[in-house]
């Protein structure tokens, strides 16, 4: 077929090749010579031209030689320009008829006619004057031949200008001709030319496409008989990758039939393993032989295939997943002659959905049911409730200063903590009771089944003793604890998210009363929480507006001199709220810690106290220290040292005016290296620093020889009353004397009697800070109050006037 084709293909291309070739080819040809033809005339007008140009030349010199007869000169020089004049008339003349004579018959126009008759003329009539030009010419001789000879000398110039413009004229028509017919010419070539490639081009694709398509039916033709042979062992080998067995069985048989591939998947050697009714039941696991039982009735009374999922023994002894299909096997009427089926390994798949569980409903890093499993194991539990009346309880708890050990120690230590406390909650359990990781630090404890509220406290006070042993990591020994809120169900909440609520704020309770305890819900505690959300919400607008925030200073007097004065003052922190008034600081300070808004707040008022210091300083006021308190937020989630530096910096306040009043309860919250290397890095900006609420925590021996404090001020619980206890008097002038010791200033804070004051000053105190000498106020009463203090110095009398009028009423 393909041979009988291209030959008509081949010699209608030929011919059409050969038509588009030979006319545009021909015409072209006639066209060239056309246009040599052409450019055999531009070439002979551009002689004539030039021969134009030639007579015009001659008539110029006839017109100087006829002046210079007219002049009438000297006879010897009349007769030489009388020859050159003959000379001149007979070239002209002579060249004129050169021009008539031409091929290019470019003259035979009216115009040269004219100027051959003016030529002849010019002769004849120089002829006839001749004579008298010899003799020598009248006047009136020299006018009229001047004149007549000048006019027609002009119209014979005029007469050649408009053979010029005529000749030039032609030559151009000529010229734009033959440019046009060649272009013309050009294209139809070009066109002829791409039509025949065009059409070349098409015949050998369509050629090409002829031969490809014969050579793809003959490797068609050739590749059927392999491509079934192929079939057969890829169904093979697709049984064997995809772990697939045959086997079938004929009614009436004591026996199966299993295919080799069986036999491998399943592991047993067919020359030492029958498939009969009995060996095949004894490999079934579990009622995996009866569910095989059922299914081959199913598939014989309905004629459907039939699928399971068994668990078999293989012959080395292993357990697998495996899905055993039946369906009818028929003979050719359509009877039923037996089933036959297959079985398909699906262990790994089963294994592989067995960790898509894992990873789905369980902690990766804890091994514990994830948040997933909790709201599944809590609704179950519900959903038992509405129908039994049984009640249960859920505990929510978060581990205290786990992400300081995270932050300090890194993460990989907090992981390992995580997973340390997870096991001693689960080895707490015992497993009788649900526990899972909720996420972060936050596990919860479900406890089914339980009417005695005596036994959920028991598991909630065990798992607090618990968590507050030291735990041992491979960075250290780190100290935890953790607080437990507890919500009854369905008491409580009859969906997981209200009893999640509801224990989570029980544990915000359990966290405010100190930590390391636990906490039942009660109703009221929902009016607290929204209350302390809204006062907190209240705080963050007016930090970032700063609106409603103030400062007040109280005075702190040195009284080691004989002369008391005021040594500087403590800046804190009042927030006048825009409804409700004033808040007092035990209020507002707790919910911005526990917020981190304290960071916020602790920037705002160092910067607030160190500017107005500079001012007093600038406005001519002695130098007197600022004591701004330090959160120990502060330390841990900000740069402390470079805010410090940044304020100094733009205030110009002088680093030992500014005294940083840290807690000891920073230590019992924190890693000492990183306290350490913070309070260090403020000691080299030359700040002072204090320990503040000394004796109130635990290890101030240990804190006070090992880091640099400049300052250690005593709590007013030992000075409150002190002056009717001699107890409490030799425990404050213990104190006293060791920070002297240290060589420490002593301050001595909350002095509200004369006596307590007078004992200070007794036992060797630097410093006394009280209501006895004045209460914090905003910065200009405070620098009033200082002023006249220490004006009222000068007179012990006015002195006690003085403070007096200030002294305020002590409460009992």
């Amino acid at each position: 077929m393909f041979l009988n084709r291209v030959p008509k293909v081949l010699v209608a291309a030929f011919c059409a090749c050969v038509i588009l070739s030979t006319l545009p080819v021909g015409y072209l040809l006639n066209e060239l010579s056309t246009l040599r033809w052409n450019v055999q005339q531009l070439q002979n007008m551009t002689s004539d031209s030039t021969r134009i140009r030639a007579v015009s030349n001659k008539i110029d010199g006839l017109i100087t030689n006829l002046e210079i007869v007219t002049l009438d000169p000297q006879p010897a020089k009349r007769a030489e320009f009388i020859g050159a004049t003959d000379l001149s008339l007979k070239l002209l003349t002579h060249s004129i008829r050169q021009l008539w004579d031409s091929e290019a018959n470019l003259f035979k126009v009216p115009q040269f006619v004219k100027l051959h008759e003016l030529s002849d003329k010019l002769s004849a009539d120089w002829n006839a004057i001749k004579p008298k030009v010899i003799n020598g010419l009248s006047q009136a001789d020299k006018v009229a031949f001047f004149v007549k000879y000048s006019n027609d000398i002009k119209l014979s110039r005029a007469t050649l200008e408009e053979l010029q413009d005529y000749s030039k004229k032609i030559s151009d028509t000529k010229v734009h001709s033959s440019y046009e017919r060649l272009e013309f010419s050009s294209l139809l070539v070009a066109t002829g030319l791409m039509i025949w490639i065009a059409i070349t081009v098409c015949v050998f694709i369509y050629i090409f496409r002829l031969l490809i398509s014969s050579q793809r039916a003959n490797h068609d033709l050739a590749s059927t008989q392999t491509a079934l042979e192929r079939r057969s062992r890829q169904l093979v080998e697709a049984q064997r990758l995809g772990k697939i067995g045959d086997w079938s069985y004929r009614l009436g048989e004591s026996g199966a039939r299993w295919g080799d591939e069986l036999y491998e998947l399943l592991d047993y050697d067919p020359e030492t393993f029958t498939p009969t009714d009995r060996t095949v039941q004894e490999l079934f696991i579990g009622n995996g032989a009866q569910l095989f039982l059922d299914a081959q009735s199913e598939v014989l009374r309905t004629g459907k295939v039939k699928s399971i999922d068994v668990k078999f023994k293989r012959g080395n002894g292993t357990i697998g997943d495996f899905v055993l299909t039946s369906k009818q096997l028929t003979d050719d009427n359509g009877r039923t002659i037996g089933i036959a089926g297959t079985i398909q390994d699906i262990s790994e798949r089963k294994d592989a959905e067995f960790q898509l569980e894992k990873l789905a409903y369980y902690d990766p890093l804890t091994g514990l049911a994830n948040r997933a499993m909790f709201h599944r194991e809590m609704n179950e539990l519900l959903k038992r409730c509405e129908r039994t009346d049984a009640q249960g309880a859920l505990l929510l708890l978060d581990l205290d200063r786990f992400k300081d050990v995270n932050d300090s120690l890194g993460h990989a230590a907090g992981d390992e903590l995580l997973t340390k406390v997870s096991h001693l909650i689960s080895r707490a359990l015992g497993g009788q009771h649900f526990l899972s990781r909720l996420g972060g630090d936050e596990f919860a404890i479900i406890i089914a089944d339980c009417h005695e509220l005596a036994k959920i406290e028991q598991v909630a006070a065990e798992i607090v003793t618990l968590a507050s042993e030291p735990i041992t990591l491979e960075a250290g020994e780190v100290n935890i604890g953790t607080s437990i809120g507890i919500s009854l169900l369905p008491r409580d909440g009859n969906n997981a998210s209200d009893l999640l609520r509801h224990a989570d704020l029980a544990l915000y309770r359990a966290k405010e009363e100190g930590r390391g305890r636990y906490a039942f819900f009660e109703p009221e505690m929902n009016t607290a929480v929204k209350f302390k959300t809204g006062l907190a919400r209240d705080l963050r607008h007016a930090v970032s507006e700063d609106f409603g925030l103030e400062v007040h200073y109280q005075p702190q007097i040195d009284v080691s001199n004989e002369n008391d004065a005021v040594a500087g003052f403590e800046a804190l922190m009042r927030w006048n709220h825009p409804k409700q008034g004033p808040v007092p600081p035990s209020e507002f300070i707790p919910i911005a810690e526990s917020s981190r808004l304290i960071c916020d707040l602790g920037a705002w008022i160092l910067r607030q106290s160190v500017m107005q210091a500079s001012q007093w300083l600038e406005a001519g006021e002695p130098e007197r220290s600022i004591a701004v308190n330090i959160s120990a937020a502060q330390i841990w989630h900000m740069d402390l040292t470079k805010q410090v530096e940044q304020v100094l910096q733009e205030t110009n306040l002088p680093p030992h005016l500014l005294c940083l009043e840290l807690t000891e309860s920073l230590f019992a919250d924190h890693s000492e290296a990183q306290v350490r290397s913070v309070l260090n890095e403020l000691k080299k900006l030359g700040v002072t620093l204090a320990l503040d609420d000394f004796g109130t925590g635990f290890s101030s021996l240990g804190y006070l020889t090992q880091l640099p404090f400049d300052k250690l001020k005593i709590d007013r619980i030992f000075i409150d009353g002190v002056a009717t206890s001699e107890r409490a008097q030799e425990l404050l002038g213990g104190i006293v004397a060791l920070g002297r010791g240290l060589g420490m200033t002593v301050v001595g804070e909350g002095a509200e009697r004369q006596e307590e004051v007078d004992l200070l000053r007794k036992l060797g105190c630097h410093v006394v800070q009280g209501y006895y000498f004045a209460r914090p106020t905003k910065a200009t009463e405070a620098l009033q109050f200082t002023q006249k203090f220490e004006t009222a110095q000068n007179n012990e009398n006015d002195l006690d006037a003085y403070l007096d009028d200030h002294l305020l009423p002590v409460a009992v």
